[in-house]
């Protein structure tokens, strides 16, 4: 952290990792939106302060509620009055990724998945626009060829973002586990939403044993586990309590958590939506290291 003019002052990758919005979306909401304008130094550098913080969870306050970004520069002045959220912005990002996975065009999809993400956090992003995606094509079982497909761009998009994420990121290693294949795309989402908060996330596919994930743990010096849960009837849920237990650190978990797993001491329950989950982890024990 620097200091000029006796204030608190953040460089934008610090910054980035205090807010959990990536430089780019920071960049795009200064440029295109001008929903946020950080401060100069003498040389043009970026640099924020506690006020943009502030500003920040504003932000993310209005997106979370289903508003485009477009919208939030009015509803961050005092002067206008609360207006109804568009959900037609969404809705036209939803219905133009359908049509470009149902002729298999992942240039297209590319497209649209970058440009989202570039002014969108991941986490809201995939509430608003990627999962609606998902829903739908998993609930028609006349083209299964579109959702395998769909899964696979997506999941291939967002282990690329992660990798590239590890060449920037020298945080704390945040070891990321689920017990479904079904669950892995909010996985990764919420893998590439931390990441955007210099944590150095680790993930090692899906299905893996609470054996497993201890093992890992301690070979990749974790600081943090957190486990996604989806309904499955094939976990036995005392393995996973045993693991909470023995586990040196606090395990965080989501999704469909069995009920004994959520009242153990050493676990902490997350929220449903996937960016309360991430505001959560990195405003609480995960954050504070």
């Amino acid at each position: 952290m620097n200091r000029l003019e006796n204030l608190p002052t953040y460089p934008i990758r610090e910054f980035a990792r205090l807010t959990g919005v990536n430089p780019v979306t920071l960049r795009a909401w200064e440029r295109r939106y001008g929903i946020i304008q950080p401060m100069r130094t003498e040389k043009g550098h970026r640099f924020y302060t506690d006020t943009h913080v502030e500003r920040v969870n504003n932000i993310l306050y209005w997106l979370e509620k289903g508003y485009p970004v477009r919208q939030v520069k009015l509803l961050l002045s005092d002067s206008v009055p609360t207006i109804p959220a568009n959900s037609d912005d969404w809705q036209q990002q939803q219905n133009d990724m359908l049509m470009a996975v149902t002729h298999l065009n992942s240039q297209k999809l590319d497209d649209l998945w970058n440009s989202g993400l570039a002014s969108y956090p991941m986490a809201v992003y995939y509430e608003r626009c990627l999962l609606p995606v998902l829903e739908v094509l998993r609930a028609d079982y006349s083209q299964p060829l579109l959702v395998r497909a769909f899964e696979h761009m997506l999941a291939r998009k967002l282990t690329g973002l992660i990798q590239s994420q590890h060449r920037h990121n020298d945080g704390p290693t945040l070891l990321m586990a689920t017990n479904h294949a079904d669950a892995e795309l909010n996985l990764l989402a919420s893998s590439y939403a931390l990441g955007a908060a210099a944590f150095r996330v680790e993930y090692f596919g899906h299905c893996l044993t609470p054996t497993d994930i201890q093992i890992a743990s301690q070979i990749v010096s974790s600081s943090w586990v957190w486990v996604h849960f989806h309904p499955s009837n094939n976990d036995q849920v005392q393995p996973w309590i045993d693991f909470a237990q023995q586990h040196e650190r606090t395990v965080f978990v989501s999704g469909a958590v069995p009920a004994a797993l959520s009242a153990s001491e050493k676990t902490v329950r997350l929220p449903e939506q996937t960016a309360k989950q991430v505001q959560m982890f990195i405003t609480t024990l995960g954050g504070q290291a």
